[in-house]
């Protein structure tokens, strides 16, 4: 659905590189993410082998909050089958806060991430019903994911996982939610953590950077979230929080669609770079919103792949 200690400051383009994506993902056919154990070899024996052999462990939840279905709280986790403790990559789905399963589309994400050895957390959180009596609005979605995010920390050591090296990505709704968990401290700051325990963070493809300018659009996927209270959409709009010194960590974005849409990108990365945070964003204007989704990881794609494999080898690189 559209959903209407680094070098110092830098804001780099990344467009089509087949060598990069040969190097990141040849030899990759497409094959599920579930890996039976049939499929799994004698590498899960070797040194570093992963909690489980590199077997999902699937609806864990990350809180319970009486009345709500806990699927809505819970996540799936994806170790690699080797390279343990592992970086950990959390992926948070779209769907226009409305609908939306951590499970869509993971499958080429999962064979990417996992054969570079990361593991991978996909997170569910509650979604908006607008016919509701009391609808779910912010900052429930985004609380939702710095829980998540707080579960990990504690937790996925046991997973195999490195609770030291977390990136966090988010497409189209998911993206909105990964900004602003990512630049509003107060939503870490309730667990006792802050944006600069993230990695890195890539919100890819939204126009939820300036809340209050989608609002006012009348925007109904945004006026439904978010209603319309100022001081709200002031709060929620991750452009807002920018600021240098805050912790905010390295972002990968991407820029496509509508003037209007880009011009949201460029406002952003301007804002980070004025604030001496790293931004990497690519131009994907040859894609339409949903592929900048399913193209993570495909065989055969030369955009968001090797983007995305870039972004995260830089990233977790600065955590060693």
């Amino acid at each position: 659905m559209n959903e209407h200690g680094h070098l110092g400051p830098r804001i780099t383009v990344l467009s089509v590189g087949l060598a990069l994506i040969l190097a990141a993902c040849g030899g990759r056919d497409g094959t599920s993410a579930d890996r039976s154990g049939a499929a799994r070899d004698a590498t899960t024996t070797a040194s570093g082998a992963c909690p489980n052999g590199g077997t999902p462990e699937r609806n864990v939840p990350y809180a319970s909050v009486p009345g709500v279905d806990p699927n809505l709280l819970s996540l799936d986790i994806y170790p690699p089958e080797t390279g343990c403790p592992a970086p950990v990559v959390v992926w948070v789905h779209g769907g226009g806060f409305r609908i939306g399963d951590k499970r869509f589309q993971m499958v080429d994400k999962v064979r990417l991430l996992n054969d570079l050895r990361y593991m991978v957390v996909s997170v569910n959180y509650r979604l908006t019903d607008a016919t509701a009596a009391e609808p779910v609005r912010y900052p429930t979605h985004a609380q939702d994911v710095a829980s998540a995010i707080a579960w990990i920390d504690r937790n996925i050591a046991r997973y195999g996982g490195d609770p030291d090296q977390i990136a966090l990505m988010g497409h189209s709704a998911g993206a909105q939610i990964v900004a602003t968990v990512a630049t509003d401290p107060q939503l870490l700051g309730a667990h006792g953590l802050a944006p600069d325990d993230l990695a890195c963070v890539a919100p890819l493809d939204t126009e939820g950077f300036d809340v209050a300018r989608q609002v006012g659009l009348g925007l109904p996927i945004y006026v439904d979230t978010f209603g319309t209270d100022p001081a709200t959409l002031t709060a929620a709009s991750p452009l807002t929080h920018v600021k240098a010194g805050a912790g905010i960590p390295p972002h990968l974005l991407v820029k496509r669609g509508s003037i209007g849409r880009q011009r949201l990108v460029d406002q952003y990365s301007a804002a980070l770079t004025a604030a001496g945070i790293p931004v990497t964003v690519v131009d994907a204007r040859g894609l339409t919103h949903e592929d900048v989704n399913v193209r993570i990881g495909a065989v055969g794609d030369t955009v968001m792949t090797p983007a995305v494999t870039t972004f995260l080898a830089d990233c977790f690189a600065r955590g060693t």
